[in-house]
C-alpha cells in the first residue's frame, strides 16, 4: 500500500524485475520508483553487475528519497539502499518503508504470530513451487499478519512473494486457507505443530482463501490473487504512467481464471495458480505421520494449473 497524508493511494505493485535477473523493491514514491527502473532497462537492457546495479540504485534514491531492496538471482544476494547508500545489518530480513509496520514484523516473527491468530481461526498457506528451505512461506505468513492487523494502518493490500531461480525471478504460487481454531483447544492454550488434531473449515470461515497466481514466465511484472469466496480476480501489472494498474474482476470461477486472464491481458499469460479451500464433507483428508502426531486437515483443490512434473524413465 502507498499512503500520502496517512491516506491510501491506488493499489501498486511493490516491486520490480528488471533485466539480468534483478528484482528491486522500493519505497516511496510509485512514478520515480517507475521511471527509475523503465531507465535502468534502457541503460542496460541486458542487465548490469553487481556494482553497476547497486550504484544507480544508490543514485536514484540519493535523487528522490525513494528506498530500495536490490535482488540478485545467479549468485543470490540482497542489498537494502537507504538515504541514497547501501547499509548493512545483522539480519536475514532486509526491511524498507513504515517503522511501526517494520517492528510489528519483527513482533509476529519472534512469536510466531500466535498472539494474533490465537483463539480466532487458523490460516495454512500452502506453496506449490517453492524449493525445499525455501524462507517463503514463514515470510508470507509473519507479514500477512502485519498486513491484516488493526494495529498497522499505514500496510495493506496482498503480500506478493517472489522468488528467485538461477535464470532469474517468478511470483510465488501460494494459496491461503483460512481453518477453525481447533474445538479442542481452550481459550488459554495455542496451537503446535505436534498436537493430535484436526483442522476443518466451516460457517464464515468456509471456502474462504486466497490465492497469488503467477506468470508462467520468469522475469515479469504481472501478478493476479483470487478471491475463492467472494469469486474476485484481482490483477496487478507494470503501467504505461509509471507506477502499477490495477484490475478487478467479479464472478469468476476457478476454472475460468486462466482463460480470464488470457484475455484481459491479451496474450497467454500461462497462469499458474493453486486454489485450494476446506469445506466440510467434500474436503479430501490429509493424514497426520502417525495417529498419535501432528496436525491433520483436510483440503480440496478448486483449480490446479501447475505444471506435471517430468518424471524420467531409465532406458534398458
Amino acid at each position: 500500500m502507498i499512503s500520502a497524508q496517512d491516506s491510501p493511494l491506488r493499489m501498486q505493485l511493490k516491486s520490480a524485475c528488471l533485466p539480468g535477473g534483478i528484482c528491486v523493491s522500493y519505497s516511496g514514491s510509485p512514478e520515480l520508483a517507475w521511471k527509475a527502473f523503465r531507465v535502468f532497462r534502457e541503460r542496460y537492457p541486458q542487465g548490469a553487475n553487481y556494482g553497476l546495479a547497486v550504484n544507480y540504485f544508490e543514485r536514484s534514491s540519493e535523487d528522490t528519497n525513494n528506498d530500495y531492496i536490490v535482488a540478485f538471482s545467479e549468485t543470490a544476494k540482497l542489498v537494502t539502499i537507504r538515504d541514497g547508500r547501501r547499509t548493512s545489518g545483522l539480519s536475514n530480513t532486509h526491511w524498507i518503508g513504515d517503522r511501526s509496520a517494520y517492528e510489528h514484523f519483527r513482533e509476529y516473527e519472534s512469536s510466531g504470530g500466535l498472539t494474533y491468530e490465537h483463539g480466532r481461526a487458523v490460516n495454512a498457506a500452502l506453496f506449490a513451487d517453492e524449493m525445499n528451505g525455501s524462507p517463503a512461506s514463514n515470510l508470507y505468513s509473519t507479514m500477512r499478519n502485519v498486513v491484516y492487523s488493526r494495529k498497522v494502518p499505514s500496510v495493506g493490500g496482498f503480500v506478493t512473494v517472489l522468488s528467485n531461480r538461477d535464470i532469474g525471478f517468478r511470483f510465488s504460487v501460494y494459496s491461503d486457507v483460512l481453518l477453525d481454531w481447533p474445538v479442542e483447544l481452550g481459550p488459554g492454550q495455542f496451537l503446535r505443530l505436534t498436537d493430535t488434531i484436526d483442522l476443518r473449515s466451516s460457517a464464515e470461515n468456509c471456502r474462504y482463501s486466497v490465492s497469488q497466481i503467477s506468470p508462467g514466465y520468469y522475469n515479469m511484472n504481472i501478478v493476479a490473487f483470487y478471491f475463492l469466496k467472494g469469486r474476485l480476480l484481482v490483477v496487478l501489472h507494470e503501467g504505461q504512467d509509471g507506477g502499477a494498474t490495477c484490475i478487478t474482476i467479479p464472478n469468476i470461477e476457478p476454472s475460468s481464471i486462466a482463460a480470464t486472464l488470457d484475455e484481459t491481458l491479451g496474450f497467454p499469460f500461462h497462469a499458474m495458480c493453486l486454489v485450494m479451500s476446506a469445506p466440510e464433507g467434500i474436503s479430501a483428508p490429509i493424514e497426520r505421520p502417525t495417529s498419535t502426531y501432528g496436525v491433520g486437515m483436510a483440503l480440496y483443490c478448486k483449480v490446479n494449473t501447475m505444471p506435471k512434473p517430468v518424471i524420467a524413465s531409465p532406458s534398458t
